[in-house]
């Protein structure tokens, strides 16, 4: 097996991992699809697995694929409960890991969004991450390390991450077979291999694509009724947050596109395929509309894990994108 995103991360993760010199917390920090959600998982992984030869996780062993189904007793991960992560939640993990490892020597635990943390579940993390009940790794993931306390920060050893390149992605989805401009498209959406793989074979992939191109006539040509559409394929069949986000993202990426297009950039646009129905959009919109058109899908994104009202967020949404508000 090989680790997700190759590069100076994962050579320092896994130096450690051979000589068995863990630390006991460790820092995950750079921008979102660098990768650091999945080298996370796969350290874990490694780190639990029980092989006996050098390559780490061998993917077969009982705890390799105790891990794999989702239910090692011996790892928890904590991520935001609304906008942030609260003070119960590290009470819970501090309980759950109070009892002996039921599988294995080491429990694992990882904080995504380690930065959404409050100050008082900081401070109760800290705490833990000082005096641990039970041989314990700990992985925290953080975009920023501003949000973070110092104390916490000067506890773990940080793991730098860096955004990799659309091109490194692409060639990466290429060697695992997907090709042509839906690999081009999905180096550019989600920036980690392992997450373009896992959203290219889900279920709601052509889904979203072809909502995003039946919302956005829609809403240039004035055709049809968009707020109908949001009713009918996101609200009525209750998608969950995670297909909220990648429809956004998409619809995010489309507008960006459209701006390319409109300034005479066709060599930057991420989804090539669409080319003809950019052309025929952009026609329609001035550059400074379709700026602001990513705004407003980003800004929606950002209120959505702010835990706001799906339905009129969205609706809200498509009346900006508009122009009625």
């Amino acid at each position: 097996m090989t680790w997700p995103v190759p590069g100076g991360a994962a050579d320092m993760l896994s130096r450690s991992l051979q000589t068995g010199r863990l630390a006991h917390s460790y820092l995950f920090l750079g921008p979102e699809g660098s990768g650091r959600r999945e080298t996370a998982s796969y350290f874990a992984k490694s780190i639990l697995c029980i092989s006996t030869t050098a390559e780490r996780p061998c993917g077969v062993c009982t705890q390799c694929k105790k891990f794999e189904s989702g239910n090692h007793p011996d790892v928890l991960t904590v991520e935001p409960d609304g906008n942030a992560i609260k003070i119960a939640q590290v009470r819970e993990l501090q309980h759950a890991f109070s009892r002996k490892g039921l599988e294995a020597d080491r429990k694992v635990y990882i904080v995504r969004q380690a930065d959404k943390m409050t100050v008082e579940a900081a401070n109760s993390l800290l705490k833990f991450l000082e005096e641990p009940t039970s041989p314990v790794t700990a992985i925290l993931l953080a975009e920023s390390k501003t949000k973070l306390l110092p104390t916490v920060i000067s506890r773990c050893q940080i793991i730098p991450f860096s955004r990799r390149s659309p091109q490194e992605v692409e060639m990466q989805l290429n060697a695992e077979g997907i090709t042509g401009s839906r690999a081009r498209f999905l180096a550019y959406l989600k920036q980690s291999a392992p997450a373009a793989i896992e959203f290219a074979n889900g279920d709601k992939f052509a889904e979203i694509l072809s909502l995003v191109v039946q919302l956005t006539e829609e809403v240039t040509t004035r055709r049809g009724n968009p707020l109908l559409t949001i009713q009918e394929k996101i609200i009525k069949p209750s998608w969950q947050s995670a297909e909220i986000d990648a429809f956004l993202d998409c619809l995010a990426w489309w507008y960006r596109d459209l701006m390319h297009v409109s300034l005479g950039l066709v060599s930057t646009v991420a989804a090539e395929g669409q080319l003809e129905k950019y052309r025929s959009q952009a026609l329609l919109l001035r550059s400074d509309q379709l700026l602001d058109a990513v705004d407003t899908v980003l800004m929606t994104k950002k209120r959505l894990q702010g835990n706001a009202n799906v339905q009129l967020t969205l609706e809200h949404m498509i009346l900006r994108l508009q122009g009625v508000s």
